[in-house]
């Protein structure tokens, strides 16, 4: 049996596949694109927080070498983190981000039993989540029930 030629269309409709199924690409696609306007993008930028669940299945299962899948899925959250602390000290930051951040991270660590590369992801969540902490009102608490301007924030999904 011959093996068909791959064509320039089908390599290139691969390569632009591989790009959209990478969380840290995309991310990185998006934070680009506002030209450190992050403050103006919030709005946006919850929906690719809203997108880390879906990301974390795709790039934690579907992927030759899980362990490689959740690092890159784990860039992409560290790279949105990295704008979250960039904002918090401006008071730019606004609340339905952070909660959109905690949400997401709630229906990662639940996600985690679909994927192989389980305690990787856990590991990486409970990493980020530790990063959230330290924009709360008071990040040195050892509760599982912060507050961010007042308004509480659970970390219960931890437990």
């Amino acid at each position: 049996m011959f093996a068909m030629p791959i064509t320039e269309t089908a390599f290139r409709a691969n390569a632009v596949l591989k790009q959209i199924m990478n969380y840290n690409l995309s991310v990185l696609k998006f934070l680009a694109s506002l030209n450190g306007s992050y403050s103006e993008g919030q709005p946006m930028l919850r929906t690719y927080i809203q997108l880390a669940p879906s990301y974390l299945l795709i790039d934690g299962s579907k992927k030759d070498d899980p362990e490689t899948g959740v690092a890159q899925w784990a860039l992409g959250l560290e790279r949105i983190m990295d704008v979250l602390a960039a904002l918090h000290p401006t008071g730019q930051l606004e609340h339905a981000t952070v909660l959109a951040v905690r949400d997401a991270l709630a229906e990662c660590w639940s996600n985690t039993s679909s994927i192989q590369a389980s305690q990787t992801a856990q590991d990486k969540i409970k990493a980020t989540a530790a990063r959230l902490r330290k924009l709360m009102d008071q990040p040195d608490s050892s509760s599982n029930s912060l507050s961010f301007r007042d308004s509480r924030i659970d970390f219960d999904f931890l437990s």
